[in-house]
């Protein structure tokens, strides 16, 4: 492939995008450093000053100013380091499990590679559908700084650093003992945070270790604890005649709904005529139940159709997640003979957390049912009226019942995943053929398992028992009355039995476990042969690597029972071999206009056991000035498809889509309305939920996805005035990318399209009410994504009367974030934000970091600006929002202050000090989107206690 068919930017833009935003540093990048080490994105051990890719550093002070020790909000602080697809702690759904996931310029965890020391690190599980490392792994006390490379590095180190590398490195050298405490709280109730470590290491003449401790508490955060988060409002439409109408809550009431054609009818007893039932109302506008009929939210809460399931009474659902994480950690060296040592690093991670759930709404379908649930008209427990009034209606002998199971209980989620990894190596140096060789070589053992456990999960196949007395006679543990009957009474309100309770609900156990192999040796010199400008530089390396995995559900989701996830096991797994080879060459030095100019060129061969591919890497570091750099970096990468991405087994997810068939879309669009009545949907549909059931899963037929990097920067190194300013363009195109397409833009593009024609169609299926029962979104190679933008990292630091001053800006300007599917769909999703269980949470234009700090003495205090830019609302994802076209821009204020004492240091800060809350985002539960900050004003303190 040529150089000519990456795109470069326009000129005009990136000099103007360079004039108006002024960057910012991550720690001691200014700082000169002689020594030659190994640096992240290369083999080669080299002076770090002259490598040319776009680094940022976080060092270990930046992870300890916050209390959790966390080192995901350490680099969340860096604008290349991204939270799009909202796994951070702060997760609601924990879709997660708890995990820190890290991802670079958006291109989701799984495209960025995280290493320890330069070398390769066990996934940790997500869930049953995905893996990525998780930050938890290392505790945070072992950590001396974080590396990022924010530049394709596939050639270099293999599959997954399509986005770049993170690169971990530990305090291998440290003596002493050491303890950390950190204990936070947010000024409104929820989420206490508590912290502890413990960091030990002995030195000495034939080797050494060091060994750490550290665990995280994080207290859990009820939606009802905040005044924000209480009420789920989906969104806004206006009625037609200049008002709005508020959609809220869910549609599936726990009384029971039928709705058929011309009936929507609830099971909630009319006051004023004495019926069994009312007709049902969406919008508040009835007056029913002593309501102002206004179509307010109070409107709607005092009819009482729409239900909360952000308050189901008790402990409700989380707005963050509660969690526990343990982590232990290992390193250690052993001088065997003159220059050569063997070491060892081992890592344990322990997370777990408890959630507590609505109770499940059952509507159309689940599992192995596609209309549930069918009640017959012989149902004794079905009132007089309500059964003379939907027989005459509908006829037949059966009609659908939407239903929650609130008189059941909420649903309990408990989750514990177990992370462990062993490497043992030998490293050295020898001189051959009249040049100094270094050797390192490794084998990494790794396992991650995840057990999940929900209780109060509904069992559909004995609800349909249940519910139709026929079934329930021939089935010795269905509840019965004295007389035979089914005691089960959906219509209305009321106490079950234990022995309902036992019947209608089951234990869900899902296990997965992942597992991986890592043989490497690398062999570098910084003297491979001599050149007039200076010594070319030499790595190359073999590795192995095997990788396995299995899901395995419990028999009742595996036998498509369950109304929650249908799943079904599933295992397998893939190896390779790989070689490459890298080389630094030296071109000019202090000749005119060039006070250096040098190459970098790496090669890769990599043979799965299915496919192989061959990646490169070619870079150009040119120096006309002292203090100026000009670098340019073209690479092509590769990404094997993981293990849970190619033999996840199918599981059914419930996400945040909306229907095009709503009653809206419909008046809006011809074409959309004569689709939806072709499939028999009423013109004034809408959808019970605001989730629609997608099923989703591995995928073995997947290729290995491919991408092309372009990226060129500048360096201002101006010695007079202390200062460094870093800007890097940088232009990523992944094909065949490994994913689902947008939910809505598929959806949407089926109805939109005459005929039902378009191929998406074929994804979807409706039941006989008009509700979606089908939706297919298998793992697939998609077309292409294509990302671009600019990352500005500044510093400057000089002396004052007061003290030391330093002033740092990292900025990431996104110009663009696209996504084609297979059928060329194409959805652009710069500067938008989306919803809290969406498939991603936000792309801004815009993120920023301002840190301004005053170190004098024994103190020290920092003061930080975090921006996010105004984004678009993805309107796809609820489509009933007619009244918020943008999230306003967020603004986020931290102070911290440090003071160390000999061998005791001290530190207290409050973050968002200006309480700024997150900017209102349609949404299924939380009314913002995962990518900002639900804690509000947040208060901490740290101690650190050396010996």
């Amino acid at each position: 492939m040529s150089l000519a068919a990456f795109r470069c930017p326009p000129a005009a833009t990136f000099v103007l995008a360079s004039l108006l935003i002024l960057p910012a540093r991550v720690a001691a990048q200014g700082e000169p450093v002689m020594e030659e080490v190994v640096v992240t994105g290369s083999r080669i051990a080299r002076n770090p000053e002259t490598y040319l890719g776009a680094m940022a550093v976080a060092d270990s002070s930046e992870i300890e100013r916050n209390v959790n020790n966390s080192v995901l909000d350490a680099l969340l602080r860096i604008p290349s380091i991204t939270n799009a697809n909202g796994t951070g702690r702060n997760n609601s759904n924990n879709s997660s499990r708890g995990a820190n996931f890290v991802e670079i310029h958006n291109l989701a965890p799984e495209r960025t590679l995280v290493l320890m020391n330069g070398r390769r690190v066990v996934n940790s599980i997500r869930d049953s559908l995905g893996l990525a490392v998780d930050l938890q792994s290392f505790p945070p006390n072992m950590i001396d700084r974080v590396e990022v490379l924010a530049d394709g590095a596939s050639a270099v180190y293999g599959s997954d650093a399509v986005a770049g590398v993170v690169n971990i490195i530990t305090k291998d050298n440290f003596e002493g003992l050491e303890f950390t405490a950190g204990a936070g709280t947010p000024e409104d109730d929820g989420g206490e945070s508590f912290n502890f470590g413990a960091l030990w290491g002995v030195q000495g003449n034939r080797g050494g270790f060091v060994a750490a401790m550290d665990v995280t508490d994080t207290e859990y955060i009820d939606l009802q604890d905040r005044s924000w988060s209480r009420d789920p409002i989906l969104g806004r439409a206006s009625d037609g005649a200049g008002g709005k109408l508020i959609l809220f809550g869910s549609g599936n009431p726990p009384e029971g709904r039928v709705t058929a054609g011309d009936v929507d009818i609830i099971f909630k007893e009319d006051a004023e005529t004495g019926a069994s039932f009312q007709t049902y109302d969406t919008f508040g506008l009835s007056g029913l139940n002593g309501s102002a009929g206004d179509g307010s939210l109070q409107s709607i809460k005092d009819t009482g159709h729409r239900y909360n399931y952000n308050d189901p009474g008790g402990r409700g659902s989380a707005l963050v997640s509660p969690l526990t994480s343990v982590n232990l950690g290992l390193s250690g060296s052993f001088v065997l003979g003159p220059n050569w040592s063997a070491y060892t690093n081992i890592l344990a991670n322990h997370r777990e957390g408890t959630l507590n759930f609505t109770p499940l709404p059952i509507s159309g379908a689940a599992g192995r049912f596609t209309d549930l649930v069918q009640v017959p008209y012989s149902n004794p427990n079905l009132p007089a009226d309500a059964r003379d009034f939907l027989q005459s209606a509908l006829g037949g002998d059966s009609f659908q019942l939407a239903w929650r199971g609130a008189d059941l209980g909420n649903r309990q989620f408990e989750y514990d995943v177990d992370t462990v990894q062993t490497t043992f190596g030998l490293e050295g140096d020898f001189s051959f053929a009249e040049r100094d060789w270094v050797l390192d070589s490794w084998l990494t053992w790794g396992q991650s398992r995840l057990k999940e456990e929900t209780t109060g999960q509904t069992n559909v196949a004995n609800l349909q028992i249940a519910s139709d007395p026929a079934q329930c006679a021939t089935v010795a543990s269905c509840p019965k009355r004295a007389n035979g009957d089914p005691l089960f009474d959906p219509f209305g309100r009321s106490p079950k039995t234990q022995a309902e309770i036992d019947f209608l609900t089951f234990t869900d156990v899902e296990r997965t476990e992942y597992e991986m192999w890592h043989l490497a040796a690398t062999l570098s010199t910084a003297d491979l042969f001599s050149l007039p400008a200076g010594n070319v530089g030499f790595a190359s390396g073999l590795e192995y690597r095997d990788e396995s995995g299995s899901v395995s559900p419990s028999p009742t989701v595996v036998a498509g029972d369950s109304g929650g996830n249908f799943a079904q096991p599933t295992d397998g797994g893939y190896d390779l071999w790989e070689i490459f080879a890298e080389l630094d060459i030296p071109i000019l030095i202090d000749a005119p206009a060039a006070r250096e100019l040098s190459m970098e060129a790496a090669l890769r061969y990599s043979d799965y056991s299915d496919y192989d591919e061959t990646t490169w890497k070619l870079g150009l570091r040119w120096l006309p000035l002292d203090w100026m750099q000009l670098r340019a970096q073209a690479s092509t990468g590769f990404r094997a498809p993981n293990v849970l991405e190619l033999f996840g087994g199918n599981a059914d997810s419930f996400i945040g889509v909306n229907d095009p068939c709503n009653a809206p879309n419909q008046a809006a669009n011809p074409v959309v309305a004569a689709n939806c009545a072709s499939e028999g949907v009423s013109p004034d549909f809408v959808q019970p939920a605001a989730q629609l059931k997608v099923t989703q899963g591995g995928n073995p037929e997947l290729e290995p996805e491919t991408s092309e990097t372009f990226s060129v920067g500048v360096v201002f190194t101006p010695a007079s005035i202390n200062l460094r300013v870093a800007i890097d363009y940088y232009s990523v195109e992944v094909e065949d990318a490994i994913g689902t397409p947008i939910e809505g833009e598929v959806i949407n593009t089926c109805y939109e399209t005459p005929g039902l024609s378009a191929p998406e169609c074929d994804r979807i299926g409706r039941g006989a009410n008009g509700e979606v029962i089908r939706f297919e979104l298998l793992n697939e190679n998609l077309s292409t994504i294509e990302t671009s933008g600019i990352d500005v990292n500044a510093t400057s630091t000089w002396a004052t009367n007061w003290g030391v001053v330093t002033a740092d800006w990292l900025v990431n300007w996104l110009e663009d974030y696209t996504q084609i599917t297979d059928t060329g769909t194409e959805t652009d999703l710069t500067g938008v934000v989306s919803c809290d269980i969406c498939s991603f949470a936000g792309y801004p234009e815009i993120k920023s970091t301002v840190n301004l700090s005053l170190s004098r003495n024994n103190w020290s205090t920092t003061l930080s600006w975090r921006y996010l830019d105004e984004m678009d609302v993805l309107d796809e994802a609820i489509g009933f929002e007619e009244f918020v076209d943008t999230a306003d821009a967020v603004n986020y204020f931290d102070f911290l202050y440090t003071y160390n004492w000999e061998s005791l240091g001290l530190s207290f800060a409050v973050e968002n000090f200006t309480d700024e809350q997150p900017p209102y985002v349609p949404s299924v539960s939380t009314n913002t989107s995962p990518i900002y900050d639900p804690l509000g004003r947040f208060y901490s303190v740290r101690l650190k206690w050396s010996l």
